[in-house]
């Protein structure tokens, strides 16, 4: 277990020195994003990258792979040895959270997890929304953070594939965060 934690803080090391950042990075206020951001909904989209989730002092990496389809998602979670951990869906419409296991004790660490960095399920799917619709100031070089109801939501790289994408997204709160880096994403 100690080989894989410190082989997962090497890969994290690494992956945030690759990343360039400007010296001057855009710190955003809710409102300014959300005027200045392309807001159209989103219906379908599919997303796959890697995670990497810090809980306090502990941390966990791996894979995601999301489905989105007219506001009902399929997310699934994988350890770095690419075995499925949990699968979680998500009806928008009902505002609910489902989670299926991979095996019992797996998913209750995941929905653990889960409800401790996003804390009230409403709050998954606003935090969707900013992993759609990243602001306008974002540029290959800059790194753009919003502030919104205690967390901070932090953009790097930039994509397009049709839409504005960014290549991360870190959502931080408190002691917590949830870092997605997005390899492909098709909207």
């Amino acid at each position: 277990m100690k080989i894989v934690l410190i082989l997962f803080l090497l890969t994290i090391t690494v992956s945030c020195s690759i990343l360039q950042q400007s010296k001057e990075d855009i710190d955003l206020n809710y409102i300014d994003y959300k005027n200045n951001s392309d807001h159209n909904k989103i219906k379908s989209f599919t997303l796959s990258g890697k995670i990497s989730l810090f809980l306090k002092e502990k941390g966990f990496s791996g894979r995601i792979k999301w489905r989105s389809e007219s506001g009902y998602d399929v997310i699934e979670i994988y350890n770095p040895f690419n075995s499925i951990i949990s699968k979680i869906s998500l009806n928008e419409s009902l505002g609910e959270i489902t989670f299926d296991p991979a095996s019992e004790n797996k998913s209750k660490d995941t929905e653990l997890a889960i409800r401790q960095i996003f804390g009230d399920t409403t709050n998954i799917f606003v935090l969707k929304n900013f992993l759609l619709h990243p602001p306008n100031q974002l540029t290959e070089n800059e790194t753009v953070s919003v502030v919104f109801q205690g967390w901070t939501i932090k953009y790097s790289g930039y994509q397009d594939a049709g839409h504005i994408t960014t290549k991360t997204v870190e959502y931080t709160k408190g002691n917590n965060s949830l870092k997605i880096f997005i390899n492909d994403l098709k909207i």
